[in-house]
Formats: C-alpha cells, sequence, structure tokens
C-alpha cells in the first residue's frame, strides 16, 4: 500500500491507496494548534479491518440500491445485499473501498490513482475502468473521479470522509452545517428513497438552508429523524458548481465549504460508528465523532426512472468533481 504526503507545514493531506482514501488532513484552528480533522487509521491493518467506508471511495455504485436489483438495457442484474439483507451498499462488500487502487502520478500538489474492476458476481457489469486525482491548491482539497466502462453499467463514485473540524470533542453535534438545498429524499426503514421522494426540507430538521447547529438538528423528534438515530439523508442540491455546504466549528474558528457538480449531499450524522481502531482525531470511533458528507448520485437511481439517470454505456465518461475549501475564522 502506499501513502501518498500533500501538501505543506500549514495543511498537510495523507492520501493511501487502499480504497484511494483520505486517511489525513491536518490544520490549524484559531490558536494556530495542528490537528486533524477527518477521522481515519494508523496502520493499513487497521484500515483492511474496519467497516466504516472512512474517506475512502465507494463504488461503483454508493450508497443504497434497494432488493430486487435493477435492469439496464433490458438485463437484470443483482448486486450483493450486503446491508442487512434489504439492499446493497457502497458497491457491495468487495466494492471499491477495498480494493487496492495503483498510483498512476504523482507530485507535491497532486496524485492520480487508477483501478480496473470486474465484478464477479456481476451485479455491476464490467470491466470498469476508474481514476481518481486528488489536488492540492493552498487550503483546498480537489478530487475528480472520471470512469469508463466496456459494457452498460450504473455508477455513483463517491468520496466518504468523515469530518471533524472540532478536532477532539469527539462528538460532532457542536458543529453548524448549512446546505444549499430545498428537498430531501426521506427514506424507509432499508434506508431507501420513499415513492414519493422528494420532500421538502421546509418545518423538518433537513431544513439548512441557513446555518442549523447540529445539535438542534440531532434533537428533534421527527419520524425520520428517530427511525435512523439521526440524519442519514440525501439532501438534493439547489445548483451545482458553486459551494452548495459549510461546515462550521465555532469553538476551534474551522470551517469547510463544499462545491460540487454531483446533484446530491448525504449527511450521515455518524450515529452507527463504532471502531475503536480509528486512531484520529482525538475521540474518533464512537457514534456521532464524525459527520460524513457525501457528493454523490441520487440513492436507489438505477431502480428509479423518476430520479437522474445513472447508466453509462460503452463510449460514454463519467466525471465529476468536489473541491473542499477549509479556512479559519
Amino acid at each position: 500500500m502506499d501513502r501518498i504526503a500533500l501538501g505543506s507545514d500549514d495543511f498537510q493531506v495523507e492520501i493511501w491507496s487502499l480504497g484511494a482514501c483520505v486517511n489525513d488532513l491536518r490544520m490549524p484552528d484559531r490558536f494556530g494548534q495542528m490537528a486533524s480533522v477527518v477521522l481515519g487509521y494508523d496502520t493499513e491493518e487497521d484500515r483492511r479491518r474496519g467497516v466504516a467506508y472512512v474517506g475512502e471511495i465507494c463504488g461503483p455504485f454508493a450508497n443504497r440500491i434497494a432488493a430486487g436489483g435493477y435492469v439496464i438495457d433490458g438485463d437484470v442484474h443483482t448486486p450483493e445485499l450486503n446491508d442487512n439483507g434489504t439492499a446493497t451498499l457502497h458497491g457491495g462488500s468487495q466494492g471499491w473501498n477495498r480494493q487496492d487502487w495503483v498510483v498512476t502520478h504523482v507530485d507535491q500538489q497532486m496524485v492520480r490513482l487508477h483501478l480496473d474492476w470486474c465484478d464477479a458476481t456481476d451485479g455491476f457489469p464490467g470491466p470498469i475502468h476508474a481514476d481518481i486525482e486528488y489536488r492540492l491548491q493552498g487550503w483546498s482539497l480537489t478530487h475528480t473521479v472520471t470512469a469508463t466502462a466496456d459494457v452498460p453499467t450504473v455508477l455513483s463514485i463517491v468520496s466518504h470522509p468523515y469530518f471533524d473540524l472540532s478536532s477532539r470533542q469527539g462528538s460532532v453535534a457542536d458543529h453548524q452545517l448549512q446546505v444549499a438545498a430545498n428537498w430531501y429524499l426521506p427514506v424507509d426503514e432499508a434506508s431507501i428513497p420513499l415513492p414519493d421522494a422528494p420532500h421538502p426540507v421546509q418545518a423538518t430538521p433537513f431544513d439548512f438552508r441557513q446555518p442549523q447547529s447540529m445539535a438542534d438538528a440531532l434533537s428533534s423528534q421527527h419520524p425520520q429523524m428517530l427511525i435512523h438515530h439521526g440524519l442519514d439523508h440525501a439532501l438534493i442540491l439547489d445548483q451545482v458548481g458553486q459551494p452548495v455546504a459549510r461546515l462550521h466549528h465555532p469553538g476551534s474558528g474551522r470551517w469547510l465549504t463544499i462545491s460540487t457538480d454531483y446533484p446530491a449531499l448525504q449527511v450521515y450524522s455518524g450515529q452507527f460508528l463504532a471502531d475503536q481502531a480509528l486512531s484520529h482525531p482525538i475521540g474518533a470511533g464512537q457514534a456521532r465523532s464524525g459527520i460524513a458528507l457525501e457528493t454523490e448520485e441520487y440513492p436507489d437511481a438505477p431502480r428509479r426512472k423518476d430520479f437522474p439517470s445513472v447508466a453509462i454505456r460503452e463510449g460514454q465518461t463519467y466525471s465529476r468533481t468536489t473541491t473542499w475549501e477549509f479556512g479559519i475564522g
């Protein structure tokens, strides 16, 4: 496994080829104290044993696909139901987060990784050929995904970081989140979008159009929050290509803005995190010790004709870009 360090003294990023993951990202707080702000591991062995999709690239189709399979060009495909037997999660148990990507280029500010992948179960037709590029510019990290396939398939290739801008609290309840989204996807008990989704965020805990305390959102008695013990929902972004979300930790002064051309942002409050092998930030590995902000396609889109298409055919290229810009203030 390769470990690639990018950045300088005041902003440092560590990329691992296992899962093409962002394993660490370090920056100062308002007092100048450097610390990690993403969840990660110390060793390769710990990451291989992990089950929480910490910073890894999830694919070929991230989030969930409901049981029963999907049809593309008349062929039925039934991926492994690795999420409690009710859904396919993040590409199955041997998805891209478990793969050893190949580093094809690296310099002080950029690394590019490649994966040629074929699903032996035929749940996701292939071969699929994917590249991810991480590029650092100042205190911004941009990841760009491109992929092609030899046969018709479905793609939602997603980075799955957990952020804790406090670097030491062990809970994200004291963070504030803002997302430019008027609609969200309510889900059933298997975390599959309901038939009448999307719903408006108005008068729900999913209304982040103005900065909202995570503590306030997590204390909501809304049925969607009670079923899932917190947030694990896709917000439908109003516009793409510009800043669509902002996470802020008032205590440390650190903030993060997200710009993307993906159509949705999955917000997961980490209520089921339980991995004591996680080494950083301080307090990582327990419930709600990080918040996942996953730019993505719509979950269950391969089965939903009313959702934007996720089909890629021979000769087409899948391409998505997300930028995380960090600061203090």
